[in-house]
């Protein structure tokens, strides 16, 4: 049967609207080749009767000589004769035989994908060209196949060569209009390039070019689709699977043909897909057809779906039923048991959770099968609960045991695991902390093997960074969840039993875990950019273009097929690159001691942390000291009830409650107890964590020799990211700088110079609602507002841009409306040193589609509903308001709205220092480990080092002459955080309330 894809043609668009990179780079034309067609013959006639005279000469040592005579002086040699040289080598030497061969070849493969990748076809060639050029397609599939198996040379070529160049056409073309004497002379050469593309197509992974072969020829039949299915399950493209499966699926259900093997194939892989994108309520729906449709051969499957969707009772009641109508001799027994322990803990069903954990211990031993790690775990949890001391500690070191026993059976590690493998031996780590804070608690801890506590976290230290390489949400999610708990139980040590060991082990865990999927992604991106491999860039440069076109795609573009390949090329590149990036961050790893080496005389590194259960601290590392110390500080609740006001207030008051009003009470929880460690100290370098990184710390006031001073006139503050950046020092070049500033946010760019905003927020105007039952609801909210004109960043701007011009940088400054989001799209294809906006800025809470009110502004709805916090943070610039209100773009333009996710597409390595004159610029959603979503992780992503952002809604005119002053200082001193503190001084001689002068801070 032939079926017809209704969405094939956007799918197509989709594919089509990414122009592969592979056609950029070294322009290679066949013009050199058809130059060197006489030379080229003439040297594989020589070499051929070279190997002749040889193989008479030498006899048995022929081969050897040969190919040392072929092999000298051969690197200086053209390109098309050292091709020659390789065909010859590679038809008459196996692989391995000759190791000087080997290196020859290793280095070859890099020219010639190279040549073959880039070629241009000119349609000029003649059949003696042609032949030529799939010799040397022949030896590339040879030596690639031979030198590493995990790349498919005949894939490579039938997308990067075949699919993108004319050379079957030209090569049909020409073939047809030969005359008889050259039919007769190329037929083999004809037929041995047919044989080889008919091999070489059914690896290809173009889905564009196969699926228009299939519409074109009427074959996208059933058996196809699947086919189709499973090469999009190599390159990681599930949505695009789900669609061409659904849409097969419902052509059988629309011809009542479901007794079809294809449909029961189709359910098949549709489950599959869904459990790997994590729509379990979908992967549910599916299994739930299959069994009611006599198609699901065990009900395993479906029970651990319901564990997935936390339905516990349903998972006990079908794994129950499963167990009472078997017996232990069915394979599945064990693994249903499995379920049912899970249920019931989950379920807290103590007693017979127990029950079935020692039910399924005795018949593992019973059967000679390994004891699960986790049942133990899980016998554990029952006891801490229970109160059962004797058995918690029983329970949890006979997991942490036999876990060691389970790794002990996996192969070794290799540089292709796959992260999931790698999760599974975190569990070791996790049980061997677990069992350490069953001691602490104990009163035991002189039974914690502190060796053996390095010798594991070592072990973890590479498991976490391999793990976190892999793009998958789901693993780094697991991972930093795990990493979490056991940080938990390190900061306990380092509290509870503070020695060399425990307190040098919470400083290096805490550079390790604060921020580490952000600097796993900076670190793939970065080398990928970098890298002198043309497929690693070639890939990279796809990868980033696919993510603009998420961006910016049309209205007709299938969004989530282009979200499907960006992830699909995210992983590719991980996989392929992680040895690679893994050695560099190995190379650029940062301890502790290096901070303390890092440091200066009178300078101090104060690393926040939070651990459960709801905790802070600080770990300080003073100049030249031992071993850093643990402080700590205090509760989470207790600092939320000083910075969080009960009742909505304005920002100045709310500004009023935190620095003035609670400012000492403040500072005697996270500040006053670190004194005793910064009475020789002048600088102090400070990470945040957690609620701590929306605080303007050099505003708190600090009660010192009975004295309240601001913390910013004791010391000079310079806050980080994580205390490891201190030893990485930055050349800052002033000698170009990019500005905006004085948009006009109206849709008309009108003139409104009359109407102006005192703060850099979005003004929230009273609208009229509908009188819908659901507005009624407490819980529904209207959103929209307005972006009015702001007089400040005008002027602000026209005088960073004297300021910056006197001192022979050069600016290119953009107001009004240039001052537009595609302008900054062309500022981002050449950025500069400095980049300076003054605007607008944001960052909207999330609120739920179906809690947004009747009558609300459909852009803002847009953005508000939005789930990721990188689209909920935004910079305004000309025309926004337009979107803003109505969801599209005006006259064809972008919609005037930077978001954070938009942002850290780009490169902007080139960009030292990114000032953002805004409201909220600095504001996003704080997490424990991975810092800010917002602005803050976008730049951080973008590849800018510096950045100063605001913490909350600023003065207009305050920022306006806050940032005149700082240019001025950092023109005159040629520090980012002098010039900062020195402006803020001089802005607190006229503005004494910390509203105006502490919002804006540096982070590096």
């Amino acid at each position: 049967m032939k079926i017809k894809f209704v969405y094939i043609f956007s799918f197509l668009l989709v594919v089509n609207t990414i122009q592969l990179v592979v056609g950029q780079g070294v322009e290679n034309t066949p013009k050199s080749l058809r130059e060197s067609l006489s030379e080229i013959l003439e040297e594989r006639e020589s070499i051929e009767k070279l190997r002749i005279d040889y193989k008479s000469q030498f006899e048995k040592e022929w081969k050897k000589k040969w190919s040392e005579k072929l092999l000298v002086d051969v690197d200086e040699k053209d390109f098309f004769i050292k091709s020659v040289t390789a065909q010859q080598l590679t038809l008459f030497i196996k692989y391995e035989e000759n190791g000087v061969i080997n290196s020859f070849q290793i280095k070859y493969l890099e020219e010639v994908k190279e040549f073959l990748f880039h070629i241009k076809i000119d349609n000029k060639e003649n059949l003696q060209e042609l032949e030529e050029l799939f010799k040397i397609i022949n030896c590339y599939h040879i030596i690639q196949t031979q030198q590493n198996a995990l790349i498919n040379p005949l894939q490579k070529l039938a997308d990067n060569f075949f699919y993108r160049t004319t050379y079957l056409e030209r090569l049909e073309y020409l073939y047809k209009k030969a005359d008889n004497e050259d039919k007769e002379r190329y037929k083999d050469f004809y037929d041995d390039v047919q044989r080889f593309w008919s091999s070489a197509k059914t690896q290809s992974l173009n889905f564009d070019k196969i699926i228009q072969e299939h519409l074109s020829k009427g074959t996208l039949d059933y058996a196809t689709v699947l086919m189709l299915v499973g090469k999009m399950y190599t390159t990681n493209q599930y949505y695009l699977a789900t669609k061409l499966i659904n849409e097969s699926i419902d052509k059988i259900e629309e011809s009542n043909d479901t007794g079809n093997y294809f449909y029961q194939a189709f359910l098949l892989n549709l489950s599959s897909l869904y459990m790997l994108q994590g729509e379990f309520e979908k992967m549910l729906e599916v299994q739930l057809k299959q069994k009611e449709l006599g198609f699901l051969n065990n009900e395993v499957m479906l029970m651990s779906t319901y564990l997935q969707l936390e339905e516990f009772e349903k998972a006990l009641e079908l794994s129950e039923l499963f167990l009472n109508e078997n017996n232990k001799s069915n394979p599945f027994y064990i693994s249903v048991l499995h379920i049912k322990v899970s249920a019931l803990s989950s379920l807290k069903k103590n007693t017979e959770a127990y029950t079935a954990c020692l039910e399924l211990i005795a018949i593992s031993e019973e059967e000679n099968k390994p004891i699960n790690s986790g049942t133990y775990y899980t016998l554990w949890q029952i006891s801490k609960e229970k109160k059962e001391f004797k058995d918690i500690e029983k329970y949890i070191k006979l997991a942490y045991s036999q876990s060691v026993k389970e790794i002990a059976n996996l192969p070794e590690m290799g540089d292709s695991d796959i992260s999931s493998l790698l999760y599974i031996r975190m569990f070791k780590f996790y049980y061997f902390m677990k069992y350490s804070e069953v001691l602490l608690e104990c009163g035991k801890q002189e039974q914690i093997d502190l060796v053996k506590l390095n010798e594991e976290y070592n072990y973890f230290d590479y498991l976490i960074k391999n793990i976190m390489l892999n793009p998958s949400k789901l693993d780094k999610q697991q991972v930093i969840k795990l990493s979490e708990e056991c940080g938990d139980i390190i900061y306990l040590m380092a509290e509870k039993m503070p020695s060399q060991e425990t307190l040098e082990l919470a400083y290096n865990y805490t550079l390790l875990s604060k921020e580490i999927g952000l600097s796993s992604v900076i670190a793939i991106r970065k080398y990928a950019a970098d890298s002198k491999n043309k497929e690693y860039k070639n890939l990279f440069e796809h990868w980033m273009q696919v993510r603009k076109q998420i961006l910016f795609h049309n209205k007709n573009v299938d969004i989530d097929s282009l979200r499907d390949i960006s992830f699909g090329l995210h992983k590719e590149l991980a996989i392929k690159t992680r040895k690679e990036v893994f050695s560099k961050i190995e190379e650029n790893d940062i301890s502790w001691k290096k901070v303390d080496n890092a440091l200066k005389e009178k300078e101090v590194a104060i690393e926040y942390v939070y651990y459960a259960p709801n905790n802070y601290a600080a770990l300080v590392v003073t100049k030249d000291v031992e071993t850093p110390k643990f402080i700590p500080l205090c509760k989470e609740d207790e600092l939320k009830q000083l910075i969080e006001p009960d009742v909505r207030q304005s920002e100045k008051e709310i500004n009023d409650i935190i620095y003035n009003q609670n400012s000492e009470k403040i500072a005697q929880l996270i500040i006053t107890p670190l004194l005793p460690y910064l009475n020789e100290a002048k600088t102090i370098y400070y990470s945040p964590t957690g609620i701590l990184h929306g605080l303007a710390f050099d505003a708190l006031k600090v009660n010192i020799a009975e004295s309240p001073q601001r913390f910013g006139k004791e010391f000079k503050l310079r806050r980080v990211s994580k205390t490891s950046q201190i030893a990485n020092k930055t050349n800052l070049s002033k000698r170009k700088a990019t500005i905006f500033g004085g948009m006009n946010y109206d849709d008309q760019a009108i003139d409104l110079s009359n109407e102006r905003g005192d703060e850099r927020g979005l003004i929230v105007k009273n609208k009229k609602t509908s009188n819908s039952a659901t507005s009624k609801n407490e819980q529904i909210q209207l959103v929209g507002g307005t972006f009015n004109y702001l007089n400040g960043t005008l002027k602000e701007v026209d005088l960073i841009n004297t300021e910056l011009t006197s001192s022979s940088v050069e600016v290119d400054l953009f107001t009004g409306t240039s001052a537009t989001e595609d302008q900054f799209i062309e500022y981002c294809k050449a950025p500069t040193p400095l980049l300076h906006i003054a605007s607008h800025a944001y960052f909207s809470p999330y609120i739920k589609k179906e809690n947004i009110k009747e009558g609300s502004f459909k852009g803002a709805e847009m953005i508000y509903s939005d789930p990721d916090p990188m689209n909920r943070a935004g910079i305004v610039f000309s025309g926004a308001n337009y979107f803003w209100e109505t969801g599209e773009s005006y006259n064809g333009k972008n919609d005037g709205i930077l978001m954070a996710s938009e942002l850290s597409n780009y490169d902007l390595r080139d960009t030292k220092l990114a000032i953002i004159s805004a409201c909220q610029s600095g504001v996003g959603q704080s997490t424990r480990s991975e810092g800010v979503y917002g602005f803050q992780r976008a730049f951080k992503l973008a590849g800018i080092e510096h950045q100063i952002i605001s913490l909350w809604t600023v003065d207009d005119a305050a920022t306006q002459k806050f940032m005149t002053l700082f240019y001025k200082y950092f023109i005159e001193l040629d520090d980012i955080d002098a010039a900062v503190n020195k402006a803020k001084d001089a802005l607190q001689q006229e503005y004494n309330h910390p509203y105006y002068w502490a919002a804006f801070v540096h982070v590096q």
